[in-house]
């Protein structure tokens, strides 16, 4: 059998994942009028039941490796929390998932820590898991579930610090590291530039924050520009 390569940041299957995902961006966005005219419960839902279904396989084979998947990273728990929003609609949840993936998922696939490259099984789960995120979240801010304000920005700010707080428990007690709190992650991110231990951490704190205001953003501009217009 022939042997996995190595993953490449910014390889051919990498910069491929990146196109496709801002091709489904770009669709999602100029298709947004009809998109909100549409009765989407079989389709959210639809998706919600990939996302798991994905999710299940991935600790099905872990397990007949004899590995245990908690789904206690940020990204893992970003997944549940955007199947809850997807069945739902509902739009605290929404909102949550919303911030969490463009502010976390996101900079998963810019920086994969992927061990080998495509078709590698794994390879394939996390672009399938994290781009498939992406793309839900901006389908559901684009259709409305979703109406960020500035409470929102620390008011998910106050979830990801409690995460990380539960997260430095088990690491502490298991020598884990859930949340990449206890020491970077193996492939290149923007971690690199943050110091070492423990200092890092309080770096992606303040990082935390200003992707969480650069996601909001975007509403900010949509309201100025519909009080303009109207």
């Amino acid at each position: 059998m022939r042997e996995a390569e190595p993953f490449v940041l910014a390889g051919a299957d990498h910069l491929t994942v990146l196109a496709l995902m801002a091709g489904g961006v770009v669709v999602l966005c100029a298709s947004h009028r009809c998109l909100r005219l549409t009765d989407d419960r079989h389709l959210r839902r639809g998706i919600a039941i990939f996302l798991l279904a994905n999710e299940v396989l991935a600790w099905i084979l872990a397990a007949g490796r004899g590995m245990i998947r908690l789904p206690l990273q940020l990204c893992d728990l970003t997944v549940l929390v955007t199947i809850w929003a997807l069945w739902s609609a509902r739009p605290a949840v929404s909102e949550l998932a919303y911030f969490w993936a463009l502010a976390g998922s996101l900079q998963a696939i810019l920086t994969p820590d992927v061990r080998y490259r495509f078709p590698d099984y794994w390879w394939v789960k996390f672009f399938l898991t994290h781009v498939g995120v992406v793309l839900s979240v901006v389908y559901l801010a684009l259709t409305g579930r979703v109406s960020a304000t500035h409470r929102s920005v620390w008011r998910v700010w106050g979830w990801t610090n409690l995460y990380a707080a539960a997260a430095g428990g088990l690491n502490w007690v298991f020598g884990t590291n859930y949340g990449y709190l206890a020491h970077k992650p193996a492939q290149s991110s923007l971690l690199d530039y943050a110091g070492p231990w423990p200092y890092y951490v309080l770096v992606m704190e303040g990082l935390a924050l200003v992707f969480l205001y650069l996601w909001y953003a975007p509403f900010v501009f949509v309201r100025r520009h519909v009080t303009r217009t109207s």
